[in-house]
């Protein structure tokens, strides 16, 4: 047991190392079960390294969204039938080459991404014509109330302070918005293979600054000041290479298929999920007359 710096979601400061790979350690809050980092790139470090994080070659852009479509459909489906505002307004935090960003945009709705990679960022606007910022979304002054849904892929795991990243994102959500968040669940994983989990690094060390489950997702949402958390597989990736690929296409849709039989009670550990939730606020009776 190991006891320094509180963890961020509950505030302990009793921990269990998990995993190392050189300096960096993953350690498991005794008390609320959410994996961490230690110690932790700074922010600015954070920014640095994501720098050169998405490739800038052709064939390797095709391949991420390739790799994102089934994931993105999927998203796009759960907003358009979970969206209760009225409005079509979104914003995307992380928002990578923007392949999410257009997607939405051809369903009409007014978009606009967040990016710290140049690489990603100059892609989104010049190859979809779509306002994205250079900055955190903790450093840019965004009015409040203002986004009828905001999505997080793949970037709750990454950033500094999860909470206060969930509570700006509640800032500018209408009343009533929907946040929409795809993340790794990777601690099953590294459990089950031991001393190989060093070779493969799932957890990306050091990028993933945190390793979430159904649960600890569930009560950083809810301390946030959301509400109505729902998770759901909600896809699978398609990597570049073919035994990933297989892999990815199998677990997925096992996942997919023991969520649906179970009717949403089996969730498939160490497989990605994605969960949606609303900002608890003035709400209109939506039942129909």
């Amino acid at each position: 047991m190991q006891k320094s710096n509180p963890c961020a979601l509950c505030n302990s400061s009793d921990f269990r190392v998990i995993y190392q790979r050189e300096r960096w350690k993953y350690r498991l809050c005794l008390n609320c079960f959410l994996v961490s980092i230690h110690p932790k790139p700074s922010p600015d470090e954070l920014v640095r390294i994501y720098q050169t994080y998405l490739p800038d070659q052709p064939e390797e852009i095709a391949g991420w969204e390739r790799m994102m479509r089934v994931v993105i459909a999927k998203s796009a489906n759960l907003i358009e039938t979970g969206v209760r505002t009225g409005k079509r307004k979104l914003l995307d935090v992380g928002s990578g080459y923007g392949f999410f960003l257009k997607e939405m945009k051809s369903r009409g709705w007014q978009v606009e991404g967040i990016e710290v990679s140049e690489t990603g960022r100059q892609y989104t606007q010049e190859k979809w014509v779509i306002q994205v910022y250079s900055e955190p979304l903790e450093d840019i002054d965004l009015p409040d109330n203002y986004f009828d849904a905001i999505t997080l892929f793949y970037l709750i795991e990454h950033v500094h302070d999860p909470l206060a990243l969930l509570t700006e994102v509640k800032r500018i959500l209408k009343p009533d918005g929907l946040i929409l968040l795809r993340w790794p669940h990777t601690t099953p994983i590294i459990r089950i293979l031991g001393p190989l989990a060093r070779k493969l690094d799932l957890y990306h060390t050091p990028y993933h600054l945190y390793d979430f489950s159904p649960g600890t997702i569930k009560r950083a949402l809810l301390g946030s000041g959301f509400n109505e958390v729902r998770t759901c597989i909600g896809g699978y990736t398609q990597p570049p290479k073919r035994l990933a690929r297989w892999t990815s296409r199998v677990f997925g849709q096992l996942g997919e298929a023991l969520y649906f039989l179970s009717r949403g009670r089996i969730l498939f550990p160490g497989i990605s999920k994605t969960t949606i939730a609303y900002k608890i606020g003035e709400i209109e009776n939506h039942d129909p007359k």
